[in-house]
């Protein structure tokens, strides 16, 4: 569970050099520069929408700070603020989609649009806040498996993060913490390699991702790929295996799309899945999900 008290560093605006204290869940939902954003996505002027956006406050979501610098940090939040825009994905013409798909990856804590509502920013919790630049260079992969390009200012643990409003963020206070590094130091045949200090393995994170791509095109098209009983079984120990209680919620996401689908049977069934020692893995839900033409 993610702790409620994060307390981050808050700005009065860009310019800003003397910060406050502030809740980070409180600030996400706070609505008092609500009719300034708005306004602001009705722009076209990029120079327009700029001036207003200095003029708003700002936090360093990832710590909180006594001056804005690396040595300034007094206590780092245990997150990394990723930033998705048009400027890097101009293959992106919905950003409102993108934070609803974005908002399936168990690892995203928060997930909300930009002030100016053309780009997409994340809240992810990190194992290793000592190594906050690691985080990120092993994120940024990640989200390219995704075709997604992301800000490469984030890997900077100053990095401030404006004003927002966005009645439909997401916020996930269960999420899983994200503990995959990429160190430079370590080099392998490809001169660089993932470094992982937890059971998670990278190939596992990418398993993540292709599973959640899988869940967006099940959502898209409504498409049952659960079958037969045998088949929705071996779906669900396949994402019991792979992810344990994370994989709850995608079970009850793809057995929805079933006529035969009941909350409360298709939660018992995956619990029974967690307590067995059934033989199923990832792969299983990747066949059945291309039997369903999902991949």
């Amino acid at each position: 569970m993610i702790p409620e008290n994060i307390t981050v560093s808050l700005f009065k605006n860009y310019q800003s050099k003397t910060p406050t204290e502030v809740n980070l869940w409180e600030w996400l939902r706070d609505t008092t520069h609500k009719a300034e954003i708005e306004h602001l996505r009705t722009l076209e002027n990029k120079d327009d929408r700029r001036r207003i956006k200095s003029t708003l406050p700002a936090i360093t979501p990832s710590g909180l700070f006594l001056i804005r610098n690396e040595a300034g940090l007094v206590k780092h939040s245990e997150f990394i603020c990723i930033d998705i825009d048009a400027a890097d994905n101009p293959q992106i013409d919905d950003f409102e989609y993108l934070r609803d798909q974005l908002s399936h990856i168990i690892n995203i804590a928060y997930c909300g649009l930009s002030a100016s509502g053309q780009g997409v920013f994340c809240l992810i919790p990190i194992k290793y806040p000592d190594k906050h630049k690691m985080h990120f260079e092993a994120l940024k992969p990640a989200f390219e498996v995704l075709g997604i390009v992301v800000d490469k200012g984030c890997g900077d643990v100053t990095r401030l993060r404006g004003r927002s409003y966005d009645p439909k963020g997401h916020f996930n206070m269960n999420a899983l913490v994200y503990n995959l590094l990429y160190d430079r130091n370590n080099k392998s045949t490809s001169n660089t390699r993932m470094v992982n200090k937890s059971p998670r393995s990278n190939s596992e994170w990418n398993s993540q991702l292709k599973a959640e791509k899988v869940i967006s095109n099940v959502l898209a098209t409504g498409t049952d790929i659960t079958g037969d009983y045998n088949q929705w079984f071996q779906i669900g120990c396949a994402l019991a295996n792979e992810f344990g209680e994370g994989g709850r919620e995608m079970f009850h996401t793809v057995s929805s799309f079933s006529d035969k689908y009941k909350s409360e049977a298709t939660d018992n069934q995956f619990s029974k899945c967690l307590e067995g020692n059934y033989d199923y893995n990832i792969g299983t839900f990747f066949h059945w999900a291309e039997e369903n033409n999902m991949i």
